[in-house]
């Protein structure tokens, strides 16, 4: 299963056109399109935001802004976000870089705000609060990951 399998459900399962939840993302419906596709970044970058989450102990949503809100993200925010609740976890940058299976290089990227999680992390949080369900569960529908899944309730 892809992560843009899990949205489509989660979308018709609310009860919302493709073209309703593009306009709720601010996309266009040829984006939202690509993400239901499993042809967009979320594909990488939502598993590696539950990671990041789990090595951190860390609720997802606060990793994207303090508030936890997709309203309060801005650019930039998350790497700073990330940054502090790995410091605050006592983890070193190598050790969130092996937990996600990257480079450090790349790791680094990510806490600097130059990566696409500064993206698709708010846009993940957003599509969350429009079918009011954590942000996790689109990572972990029914506690395991998504990629296990074949399908889901």
């Amino acid at each position: 299963m892809k992560l843009g399998d899990v949205l489509r459900k989660e979308r018709e399962k609310v009860g919302l056109s493709a073209a309703e939840m593009a306009a709720k993302l601010e996309l266009t419906p040829e984006e939202y399109s690509q993400m239901e596709a499993g042809a967009s970044a979320a594909e990488t970058w939502g598993p590696h935001l539950a990671q990041i989450a789990i090595t951190l102990e860390t609720p997802t949503s606060r990793l994207l802004a303090d508030s936890g809100r997709a309203a309060d993200c801005r650019p930039g925010q998350a790497g700073i976000l990330i940054a502090k609740h790995r410091e605050r976890r006592g983890k070193s940058p190598e050790e969130v870089a092996e937990a996600l299976g990257i480079a450090v290089e790349e790791y680094r990227k990510i806490e600097a705000g130059e990566s696409p999680l500064e993206r698709m992390g708010p846009l993940l949080l957003r599509f969350a609060e429009v079918i009011e369900q954590p942000v996790f569960n689109l990572f972990y529908p029914c506690g395991l990951p998504f990629q296990e899944l074949d399908d889901y309730p």
